[in-house]
């Protein structure tokens, strides 16, 4: 597994009563009613994955729900990332700090499961800010071959939304179920 997706992974200390009042959704409803959370706590369940550039969520299965803007379809996926009030992206703001206290727990948790990346499945439940453009229909150019989504996260990827980490639990790693 790589070292940037076990320190996403990591941050699990969060203090029960707070995530315990931030509304807990699928990925797929999260997507569908982006607009009603945008700027909001929330608890969303997801398959970790890994990119180039970070760890997004995947939809664990399909969705009911189909975003589609000027006739373009967005991936079921959240980008997810620290938060970071220094930076110019103002979309990784948030109003509170990740704990990294919990980081060596987690990377135990892998290490003594023998997790390997790209066969083992990790399934979490991320705790964050979730942000969202109200404007996704302008950020695509429908009839424009090869012309991308400007969603979050690298270039080519397309994320609809974002969730700035607070933390992250209920991590089991499913043995051999990585999909092919």
């Amino acid at each position: 597994m790589t070292r940037t997706l076990l320190f996403f992974l990591a941050a699990i200390a969060f203090p029960a009563s707070t995530a315990d009042r931030a509304p807990r959704l699928s990925l797929c409803d999260l997507i569908a009613r982006r607009s009603e959370y945008n700027g909001r706590m929330v608890a969303v369940r997801g398959r970790v994955a890994a990119g180039g550039h970070g760890p997004y969520l995947v939809a664990p299965g399909a969705c009911s729900y189909e975003l589609v803007t000027r006739g373009v379809v967005w991936p079921n996926i959240i980008n997810v990332v620290f938060p970071d009030n220094r930076s110019p992206d103002v979309s990784a703001h948030a109003p509170f700090t990740l704990d990294r206290g919990a980081l060596q727990a987690l990377d135990d948790y892998f290490r003594n499961a023998h997790y390997q990346d790209g066969l083992d499945v990790a399934v979490a439940t991320y705790v964050g800010y979730f942000v969202t453009y109200p404007d996704l229909d302008k950020r695509v150019s429908p009839g424009v071959p090869g012309a991308l989504r400007l969603g979050f996260g690298p270039a080519g990827m397309g994320a609809p939304a974002q969730l700035v980490i607070k933390s992250i639990k209920d991590v089991p790693a499913n043995r051999g179920n990585a999909p092919r």
